[in-house]
């Protein structure tokens, strides 16, 4: 049930004792995304991810496509291996001291060298096609943003069967949401936009609380920051309000990421986690629903 490319990257390893074999994979494979003049940044922010940064570089490693592209990975402070295995990998890395994950975002923005930049997190997996399918819409100069959709990877108490059917459920809110309120489908870990755009309309909202995007919180049955703002949604909003253009989802396979279930799990179980987010959904339907002349519409 799960894609046969994520075999490829669903190795365990242990940070402080790396298979020689496995550095030298990596930093041959990820040997060309330093290039001079990128065409595309992907951009990743990374704090305490030595658990899992080495399978999402494994995953980048293998993006196809006919431009010139670079890995660009934050490091938000860590306090683990984190930047030890940058390093040893061969990628380019900046450090950002100020925590959270807005202030690495806006680092990594400042320091990307691409026109367009894709966004990826530390803890996720990427199909080959995915940096070139979500910022293809990108060609289209009426279009300021894209994101794409994301599915979960079974965690030791999970099962995927479960996980579709949360999937699913979740899909059909997206959708409506998609309606009048694009913005708040936007994930951090899987969206796109011109960099001059985004440095144009002030960057990433610095200010916007806690960690995850808007859509990422509901979803996960936490309460969005009180000005209801997070850096993604935020971002794809201002990018439209300024005239940069307007937020489209791609459907795509291959700009469909596959994450960590470990925020749904919080609640305890999967079942728990469902119901908390059906019963957050139902009372804020009426929002999701209700036009506003600022939000977003897709194709």
């Amino acid at each position: 049930m799960l894609p046969n490319w994520l075999n490829k990257h669903l190795f365990t390893y242990n940070p402080d004792k790396l298979p020689e074999p496995l550095l030298v994979d990596l930093r041959a494979r990820l040997a060309r995304f330093s290039p001079e003049n990128p065409a595309i940044s992907i951009v990743i922010p990374a704090y305490n991810e030595e658990a899992s940064i080495l399978n999402m570089l494994s995953s980048l490693a293998d993006q196809r496509g006919s431009v010139p592209t670079e890995i660009l990975v934050v490091n938000n402070n860590s306090k683990d291996r984190t930047q030890d295995l940058l390093d040893r990998c061969g990628v380019r890395s900046i450090l950002e001291t100020r925590p959270g994950v807005a202030n690495a975002r806006q680092a990594g923005l400042e320091a990307a060298r691409g026109r367009i930049q894709a966004n990826a997190d530390a803890d996720c997996l990427y199909p080959a096609g995915w940096a070139e399918t979500i910022t293809n819409p990108l060609r289209d100069p009426a279009v300021g943003c894209a994101y794409g959709l994301y599915s979960f990877l079974p965690g030791p108490t999970s099962s995927r069967l479960a996980l579709m059917g949360y999937e699913k459920a979740a899909y059909l809110v997206n959708s409506i949401r998609n309606r009048h309120k694009a913005y708040l489908n936007v994930y951090g870990f899987n969206f796109s936009f011109r960099r001059t755009d985004a440095l144009a309309v002030g960057g990433f909202l610095l200010d916007s609380g806690r960690e995850g995007s808007v859509a990422e919180l509901i979803a996960a049955g936490i309460a969005p920051p009180p000005s209801g703002r997070c850096e993604d949604g935020w971002m794809a909003l201002s990018l439209q309000q300024q005239g940069k253009g307007r937020t489209v989802r791609v459907t795509h396979p291959d700009a469909r990421v596959w994450t960590s279930d470990r925020r749904l799990m919080a609640d305890g179980s999967l079942g728990k986690a469902f119901a908390n987010r059906v019963w957050k959904t139902i009372r804020e339907m009426g929002a999701y629903t209700t036009p506003k002349t600022d939000d977003t519409t897709n194709p």
